[in-house]
């Protein structure tokens, strides 16, 4: 093996290291971003279902209003 043959297997491997080695890393960020978006997404899907029940809510109040309006301009 010439020396030249030896130092592009070399720089092969060492760049083949690297690129495991970042990959590896990416990965491991891209799990955190992922966990953090999860939780972001259950609070917005919570604070979505308590605003639906407190719109249910208003809603029910005003139309209890209404029929008390329309009750008494029949009365």
């Amino acid at each position: 093996m010439s020396p030249e043959l030896i130092a592009i297997l070399a720089v092969g491997v060492a760049m083949a290291g690297l690129m495991l080695t970042g990959q590896r890393s990416l990965r491991r960020d891209i799990e955190r971003v992922e966990a953090a978006l999860t939780k972001r997404l259950e609070r917005v899907e919570t604070g979505q279902t308590e605003l639906r029940e407190r719109m249910a809510h208003l809603e029910g109040l005003l139309q209890g209003l209404r029929e008390a309006i329309a009750h008494n301009r029949a009365a």
